[in-house]
Order: structure tokens, then sequence, then C-alpha cells
């Protein structure tokens, strides 16, 4: 009897306990091709301790509104979305970054534009705020042009390489996969890309979530750092796995993960530097009302087990 009284008594607390592991959701949010896929490569989504959501989002836009309506609890997005996102009242952190040089202004196949000085005048689409945006207003700014000579046309990234191909627009500024789709599909033409103008991707997550599920955090951080070295090192493979995730011919694909490099950067004050830039950069250019201090809404701490 009393053995008997012992088992009931361990099913009972063991009805109670399996609940609460179960409810250890963390819901991530992503871009085509990035996060997921590169996790999905490197076989860092087993024996995951606790239950993952994804939700995928055309561009950082969306994703951004996502968790600002505390409807995911973290995502991939880039430096400048951030920005934006954050001067508008987002209370999130970036907590992992990796530099990234996918970014790139196109213009169609025989296109008269040879150069980021002959923009001048002319229709370049992109995504507000987005680093498409950024990258454009750098690239002018190094070449000397007025961006108020150009006539951004604000659109989604899929929508913009396609009016390109139409002639609705002179150029595009963008980032992967549309850059390699387009060079590779279109024949179409790099103006400036990434390698020239520094910039950051983040996993971020809400200032909730990181209160909330701060062990969950930090291990799927750590997981995505062994996936991005991972990529780093198999470039086939991970080409391989976006190719299937995304539906876009394996060319494409490889290229995409050759342009974009994605190399985990750790160095606090170097993300922070870049991160500054940006922020200083988009107040300059009036983009967001007021200054932002980039230590407010970047903390690697936590991806680095602190």
């Amino acid at each position: 009897m009393k053995t008997h009284r012992i088992s009931l008594i361990a099913l009972i607390t063991m009805a109670f306990a399996a609940p609460a592991l179960a409810a250890s959701t963390l819901s991530v949010g992503d871009q085509r091709g990035n996060a997921r896929a590169i996790l999905e490569a490197a076989g860092e989504l087993n024996n995951l301790p606790y239950r993952l959501e994804w939700h995928e989002f055309a561009n950082a836009a969306p994703l951004l509104e996502a968790m600002r309506a505390g409807s995911i609890d973290a995502g991939s997005v880039g430096d400048a979305p951030l920005t934006f996102a954050v001067a508008a009242g987002l209370d999130a952190k970036g907590i992992l970054a990796t530099q990234y040089a996918g970014n790139a202004i196109i213009v169609k196949k025989g296109s008269p534009i040879h150069s980021v000085k002959d923009l001048a005048g002319k229709r370049v689409a992109t995504v507000k705020g987005s680093s498409g945006h950024n990258l454009a207003l750098q690239a002018l700014a190094k070449a000397g042009v007025d961006p108020k000579s150009v006539n951004f046309v604000f659109t989604t990234p899929a929508e913009a390489t396609l009016v390109l191909d139409q002639g609705g627009v002179d150029a595009v500024s963008t980032w992967e996969p549309y850059v390699s789709f387009a060079t590779h599909q279109s024949g179409a033409q790099i103006l400036a890309d990434g390698k020239d103008y520094p910039a950051l991707n983040y996993l971020i997550a809400s200032n909730t979530a990181i209160a909330a599920k701060r062990s969950e955090l930090a291990d799927f951080t750590q997981r995505l750092t062994r996936a991005r070295a991972w990529g780093e090192q198999h470039p086939q493979a991970y080409a391989a796995s976006i190719s299937k995730l995304l539906r876009i011919p394996q060319d494409v694909a490889l290229s995409k993960v050759e342009r974009e490099v994605n190399t985990v950067d750790s160095n606090q004050q170097q993300v922070l530097a870049v991160q500054q830039n940006t922020a200083d950069f988009y107040v300059k250019n009036g983009l967001i009302p007021k200054p932002l201090t980039a230590a407010s809404f970047i903390d690697l701490s936590l991806s680095q087990g602190k």
C-alpha cells in the first residue's frame, strides 16, 4: 500500500511537471534563407530542450512589427531596420551579431548606369529604412550625390527586382537572395555592394523574452553561432539547404552564401561602433527623428554566456 501511494504521488508530480516543460516555447521570426536554413543544414536543431516555433517574413519590417506586437520572441534582422524600429519604440536588443556583406545596388543588364554617380535623377527601388536603403544612402554620400536628387521608390524586395526587370525603376538597392537571383537569372549588374560598406545582421530578442526566456535564448544563440561557423566551412552543403528551403537554383543559393559572409562578431565595442555609425547616419538623413545610443539596444553578453 505504501509503495502504491508513493508511485501515485510520483505520477501526480510528473503530470504537473510535464506541462511546465512543454510550455517552454521560443517563437522565432526569420527572413528567407537566414537562421533557419543554416541551423537545419548544420544539424543544430536536434535535441532542443524547448519547443521552437518558426515564423517566416519577407523582410525585416513585418518581423519587427510582429515583435512589437508580442507575437515572436526573437528574429533575424539587419542593423539598419533595427535602428529604424528602435527609433519608433521597439523594446528589443541585438543579442548576436554577424558581419554582413550581402547588400548591393543593382541595375538591369545593358543599363546606361555604370556608377553610383549616374544615379542622380534616377529612380531607385528599396525598402524604406532597410539595409538596402542604408547602403544606397551611404554609397550616394561617398559618391558625392545628394540623396534628394534620387527618386526613391519604396516597395517590397520581391517587387523591387520585378519592377527593375520591367523597366519601372532604374536601380534597386537590396540584399540576398534577391541580389544573386537578379544577377544569375536576369544578368543584373552590381554597382556597389556590402564589401565596401560594413553592415551587421543580428539575432534580436524582445526585452520581455530576454527576461522570461534567457536560458532558451542563450541556447539558441550558441546553436546559431556554431551553425554560422559550420556554414563558413561547408558552403556547398549550406547552399544545398537554402536551395531546397527557398526552392531556388543551386548556383543562386551558393552565390548568396559566398556574398553574405555572416561571420559572427563577438567584439562588443566593434559591433557598437558599426551600429552607432548606422544610427548617426539615419539621424543625419532624417530617417529617424532623434539620436540613439547603440549600447542601449545592443548587448552581446547573453550570446557569450554572461
